[in-house]
């Protein structure tokens, strides 16, 4: 009988070890989890600044989300993200930066000849709206200081408030286990998911600078052909005084009546209003890029330098491929998407249940909790389910289960809105590609014809009216002819500048190949 009770008692000794050292091997385990290969390559999408913590050490990690936080800082002043609307020319950057600060040696940059990409930097440099959006995207990235506040509260109280006595080795604590989660970590989710909200603002600031940029080249193509305008009419005017002189002439000599004369004085006076008119319209857009530019609306605008227009149109294939990846509002959805079915992962994590039942848990709290002195049992005495009336032990499962269903049916609205403004981009974008394609078509067809024919009529007419040959009606036909002719061409130069403007901010990027 003795034998069999050491023999029973050695066997319950081994076990009792096996299973201690099983227990510990567990617990590491547990504290060492990382998910799966396969579930990164599920949960993480492809973007700009991808948050990719390491379920380490906390330090670690909140060291990775201030680097990203500052990567997306210094995307603000740089071209390292992939689609920036427009990128800047370096050397022109650094020449009109000094010139941007100061309305003074602004006013003087612009009184002068100024080219298109000279204005569209300084207005990158002071225009206020995308000053506005650049603070508002700056300020959105504050959101990655908030991602740890709660863990780092909670790890802040358990150093000041609670003690641990581990007896041999040194005084280290170990984290609450039940404050970790199997997968994925929760401050991974909540990178991800702020992550994604300042990748939003980013796209916000990219459509602020797109809607400037394209307004302020839209402006200076309607400059450039006032100017010219101007100087057609001008010379239009020239050649009505020439003719008045031709039928004076005439008339007092007896070859023709006093009325040739009164209509080519009325077509003088009505040319003399135009050009007022016109010149009023010039300050019209001055206006619109002293408003562009922040400056004093009194100044004046030199005269815009000759910009060449493009000759051919981009192919359309390639622009509904490109509009489909840089559009800004589509790139918006797609990033709203991947927020909100982050947040539905996060809820989903922080309400299931745990993967343990809460018994005989360490934890970062004074070993006093044995003998007289103890104030609570050191381990779970029950595996209750709830309680109180029914409540759920863990008191955040089963509370968000309505909102996590309204948020997977609002995922699934987004994405038909998704489908949706990709069928319209592709719309829009084939509007704005016939407009440049047209103005590209007529602006060849005026070039290489109508205005050199007018011209030949213009003077074939006015040679044979100073003869006698033909009615002053068919002289003043020509001339007329030959204004509208000028100024068509002009026009559809500027139209040229204007929708190819129009194109790139439907596509959604400066970068349109042909």
């Amino acid at each position: 009988m003795k034998k069999i009770i050491i023999t029973l008692f050695f066997i319950i000794s081994v076990s009792a070890g096996v299973s201690t050292a099983n227990y510990k091997d567990m617990i590491e385990d547990y504290d060492s989890y990382q998910p799966p290969s396969y579930y990164d390559s599920q949960i993480k999408t492809k973007q700009l600044f991808k948050p990719e913590l390491s379920h380490g050490s906390f330090k670690e990690d909140l060291q990775l989300v201030d680097e990203i936080k500052s990567r997306w800082v210094f995307s603000v002043e740089t071209t390292i993200d992939e689609s920036p609307f427009l990128k800047i020319n370096e050397k022109l950057m650094l020449q009109l930066k000094s010139v941007a600060i100061d309305d003074d040696a602004t006013h003087k940059e612009i009184s002068k000849s100024i080219s298109l990409d000279a204005l569209e930097t300084l207005v990158f440099l002071r225009n206020p709206a995308i000053k506005a959006a650049e603070k508002q995207f700056i300020a959105s990235t504050e959101q990655f200081s908030q991602v740890a506040n709660l863990d780092e509260i909670l790890r802040q109280y358990s150093a000041f408030t609670e003690g641990v006595k581990t007896g041999i080795g040194p005084m280290k604590g170990r984290d609450p286990i039940e404050l970790k989660f199997p997968y994925p970590g929760v401050m991974s989710i909540k990178t991800q998911i702020v992550n994604k909200s300042v990748e939003i603002a980013k796209e916000d600031f990219e459509i602020t600078r797109r809607e400037v940029i394209t307004e302020a080249r839209k402006a200076y193509w309607n400059l450039q052909y006032l100017h010219r305008a101007y100087s057609i009419m001008d010379e239009t005017l020239s050649l009505l005084t020439h003719l008045e002189g031709a039928a004076t002439s005439r008339y007092e000599t007896g070859k023709t009546s006093y009325q040739d004369v009164v209509k080519i004085r009325i077509n003088k006076e009505t040319l003399i209003e135009d050009l007022y008119s016109l010149k009023q319209r010039q300050r019209n857009v001055e206006f619109k890029i002293i408003e562009l530019l922040n400056l004093s609306p009194n100044l004046k605008i030199g005269r815009p330098k000759v910009q060449p227009f493009t000759k051919d149109a981009p192919k359309l294939d390639k622009l509904f491929q490109l509009a489909n990846q840089r559009r800004q509002e589509l790139r918006i959805l797609r990033a709203n998407i991947v927020k909100m079915e982050s947040m539905v992962t996060l809820g989903e994590t922080m309400i299931t249940p745990r993967y343990t039942l809460n018994l005989s848990l360490y934890k970062d709290e004074a070993i006093n909790q044995v003998g007289t002195s103890r104030v609570k049992e050191p381990f779970a005495v029950s595996t209750t389910s709830d309680t109180g009336a029914g409540l759920p032990k863990s008191p955040w499962y089963g509370t968000n289960d309505a909102y996590l269903r309204e948020t997977r049916i609002r995922i699934s609205a987004l994405k038909e809105k998704l489908k949706m403004a990709e069928a319209k981009t592709n719309t829009i974008v084939r509007e704005a590609w016939y407009e440049l394609d047209r103005a590209i078509r007529e602006e060849s067809l005026y070039a290489t014809t109508v205005v050199e024919l007018s011209q030949t009529s213009l003077e074939v007419s006015t040679r044979a009216y100073e003869s006698g040959k033909i009615a002053f009606a068919d002289v003043i036909t020509s001339y007329d002819s030959w204004l509208k002719a000028n100024l068509a061409l002009q026009k559809k130069r500027s139209n040229i500048g204007i929708s190819n403007a129009e194109l790139k901010r439907r596509v959604g990027t400066n970068a349109i190949q042909l």
